[in-house]
């Protein structure tokens, strides 16, 4: 986008219209936000995948919503601007595909916003090994922070300790859950996690692979996955790719 904007700019000086150039420079960038208030009616039956983060396949972010229960996968810089204020408030749990810095750089405006919006439980976030540092190095940072908005601002709904983040890393090789209420439950590996819907019927249950750009199929570990049918989101050839661009409803009850 800024190359663009200056090769433009460039071209404006050497004597082309400022008009046509101010028309290109609009051109330059396409859609770089999902928009929490375009995405269809999702019921608590419903499993359903809506974008998130910015437009891009290296920044893959995905909120998956499922019997009600609401986990983020990623979260590149911005993810909290593109989420709607119900799912900040009834967020779950996040689950961070790496360490990398594009893929956790809004964990903390996601443990923020969603505490402003009425976040009534600690925060799970569910990583690779190293991220109960990272977890704690946060809650840290913005303990002094956080003491001073409830003084500016009030007690937000959910209380203070819900401003908590909890961490958990995924063990190499482990086939349990690393998230489970009964009807949704999600396995990881690195970079690799799957999550699976059990509804009140056989219709509705259903699974999903989702996994970072990062990780090359050669390198895929194997993800316990006991629903079918089962989906894949990843890159170019898969079922769904990054970015995802619309609500996907992987299953939704007639």
């Amino acid at each position: 986008m800024i190359h663009c904007a200056q090769r433009w700019v460039r071209m404006a000086i050497r004597g082309w219209w400022l008009g046509l150039a101010m028309v290109m420079l609009a051109s330059c960038g396409g859609p770089e936000t999902a928009n929490p208030d375009t995405r269809p009616s999702i019921s608590p039956e419903d499993f359903a995948l809506v974008p998130c983060g910015p437009a891009r396949a290296d920044r893959p972010c995905v909120l998956a919503v499922a019997g009600g229960k609401r986990i983020l996968f990623g979260a590149p810089a911005g993810v909290s601007a593109t989420l709607a204020d119900a799912d900040l408030r009834q967020l779950d749990a996040v689950m961070l595909f790496s360490l990398h810095a594009v893929d956790i750089e809004g964990l903390d405006e996601v443990r923020n916003a969603s505490w402003h919006a009425g976040r009534s439980e600690p925060l799970l976030v569910v990583g690779p090994e190293g991220t109960l540092g990272v977890v704690e190095a946060l809650n840290a940072a913005f303990e002094q922070a956080d003491a001073l908005r409830v003084v500016e601002e009030g007690m937000p709904p959910g209380g203070y300790d819900a401003a908590v983040l909890v961490g958990r890393e995924v063990v190499r090789g482990a086939s349990a859950p690393v998230f489970d209420t009964g009807d949704v439950r999600v396995f990881s590996s690195p970079m690799q996690m799957a999550i699976e819907y059990v509804g009140k019927t056989a219709e509705t249950r259903a699974a999903i692979v989702i996994y970072s750009c990062m990780l090359l199929r050669s390198e895929q570990n194997g993800v316990p996955v006991v629903s079918s049918p089962v989906r894949t989101l990843g890159c170019g050839t898969d079922d769904l790719s990054w970015p995802l661009n619309e609500t996907v409803f992987i299953v939704k009850s007639e």
